[in-house]
């Protein structure tokens, strides 16, 4: 399955710090050494044990590692990137940093933090399940297809991810 091909980054939206004028001038120095940036052998092994988990829950920050720390903070209705965890079946989890959403790959990102909560906030309501990756663009990243089936809902790129371990709750565990 090929679904992320025609995936198409605008170059106006692309990690462009949030909305503001002036763009990062070398992201990979800001991230933290752990963080992925690069799809390699090893990552797209992790990926592929992930294809068709399902979203069971979400963390989605208000601030992002690609906000400038000496910058005017970015306005919640101007916000573009965001950090988030993804909490997926089997325990596993997609923590994504410097990342947009695409509900239609063809056209820009949703910008403005209640429409990111909103839109993010369906991969756990629809549960969506991750169903195709592959790299961002040609600088790195990652482009994440979540949807159910072959039929994509939605897509969410990141500069940078991790990919981690969670344990439910004790009130969910007894469930």
């Amino acid at each position: 399955m090929d679904i992320l091909p025609n995936i198409h980054i605008h170059e106006e939206t692309h990690v462009n710090n949030n909305g503001m004028d002036e763009e990062f001038d070398d992201l990979d120095e800001s991230l933290d050494d752990d963080l992925y940036t690069e799809l390699d052998d090893d990552r797209r092994a992790e990926l592929n044990e992930m294809l068709g988990l399902t979203v069971l829950g979400i963390e989605l920050w208000d601030e992002s590692l690609g906000d400038e720390e000496d910058a005017e903070p970015v306005q919640p209705e101007d916000r573009v990137f965001f950090d988030c965890d993804l909490y997926l079946e089997d325990n596993l989890a997609l923590e994504l940093y410097v990342a947009a959403v695409y509900p239609d790959p063809d056209k820009d990102p949703i910008t403005g933090l209640d429409a990111i909560f909103d839109v993010v906030g369906r991969l756990a309501d629809d549960k969506l399940a991750l169903i195709d990756y592959g790299e961002a663009d040609e600088e790195g990243g990652i482009a994440l297809a979540f949807g159910k089936g072959d039929d994509v809902k939605l897509v969410v790129v990141a500069s940078a991810w991790m990919i981690s371990e969670w344990e439910p709750d004790e009130e969910e565990a007894g469930n």
